[in-house]
C-alpha cells in the first residue's frame, strides 16, 4: 500500500474518535447549569439591574393632605426620612384654635358651677316647698274646725275670720313655694343643657386644634415635600403653592 493511502486511512480514523468524543462530551453535558466564578473581594453592595422597561411603585402609600388653612411654622421631616405611624411631620400654626380651646374650657368650668349654684338652691326650696305643706295642712284643719265651731256660735267671728286668713295665707305659701320649686329645676335643667352644649364645642375646638400637627397614617419613607416653612397650607387645592 502506497504512503499516501495510509496517511488518509490515519486521518480519517482521527476524524472518526474525535467526533465520539465529541458526542460523548456532549451527551455528558446535558442539564448542566452553567456557572459563572469570579475572584472573592470586597464590594459596596449587590446591583440589581432591570432588564426591561416600566415604573417601581410602592405596594402602600398615602399622600398627607391639608386640615385646614394655616401658615407652616415647623417641618419636622425631609425627603427621605424613615418614619413609623404616628411621627409627626409638620406643625401649622394654632394660636387661635389654643385659644378657642383654654376659651371654652373656661366656658365648661363657668357653665358647671352655674349647675352647682341652681342645684344649691333647688334643695332648700324642696324643704321650704315641703314645710310650707304642712303649714297648710295644719291651717286647714284649724280653718275646718274653726268653720263648725263658729256654726255652733262657739268662737266669735274675730276667730274664725283669723283662722280663714291663715288658712289663705298658707294656700299661697304652698303656691308660691311651688313656683320657685319649678323655676329653679328649670334652671338647673338649661344649666347642664349648657354644659353639655359647652362640652360638644370643646370637643369640635379640640379636633380643630388636633388638625394643626399633622402626623404619618403609616409607617414608610418620605418621598416628597411639596411646601416650605412658612407657607400657607390650603385645604382642597392641589398641585398648588401653598398646598400639599
Amino acid at each position: 500500500m502506497k504512503t499516501w493511502k495510509k496517511v488518509l486511512i490515519a486521518i480519517g480514523a482521527l476524524v472518526v474518535v474525535g467526533v465520539i468524543v465529541m458526542v460523548s462530551i456532549n451527551q455528558a453535558n446535558k442539564g448542566v447549569v452553567t456557572v459563572q466564578t469570579a475572584k472573592v473581594a470586597n464590594q459596596e453592595s449587590l446591583v440589581s439591574q432591570v432588564t426591561a422597561s416600566g415604573e417601581v411603585k410602592p405596594t402602600t402609600y398615602t399622600n398627607v393632605t391639608a386640615q385646614g388653612f394655616g401658615r407652616i411654622t415647623q417641618i419636622l421631616v425631609h425627603e427621605g426620612d424613615h418614619i413609623k405611624k404616628g411621627d409627626k411631620l409638620l406643625l401649622q400654626e394654632n394660636v387661635q384654635a389654643n385659644a378657642d380651646v383654654q376659651a371654652q374650657d373656661a366656658t365648661i368650668h363657668s357653665t358647671e358651677s352655674a349647675v352647682l349654684a341652681a342645684e344649691a338652691s333647688y334643695r332648700p326650696a324642696q324643704a321650704d316647698l315641703r314645710q310650707q305643706r304642712a303649714n297648710l295642712e295644719k291651717a286647714k284643719l284649724d280653718y275646718d274646725r274653726g268653720q263648725g265651731l263658729f256654726k255652733d256660735g262657739l268662737i266669735p267671728k274675730q276667730d274664725f275670720d283669723q283662722r280663714k286668713t291663715a288658712y289663705d295665707a298658707a294656700v299661697a305659701g304652698v303656691a308660691s313655694s311651688e313656683a320657685r320649686v319649678q323655676s329653679l329645676n328649670a334652671q338647673v335643667a338649661q344649666s347642664r343643657a349648657m354644659v353639655s352644649q359647652s362640652h360638644a364645642v370643646l370637643v369640635h375646638t379640640q379636633d380643630i386644634l388636633s388638625k394643626t400637627a399633622y402626623t404619618s397614617p403609616i409607617n414608610g419613607i418620605v418621598s416628597y415635600l411639596p411646601v416650605r416653612l412658612g407657607e400657607y397650607v390650603v385645604p382642597g387645592i392641589q398641585n398648588a403653592n401653598g398646598s400639599f
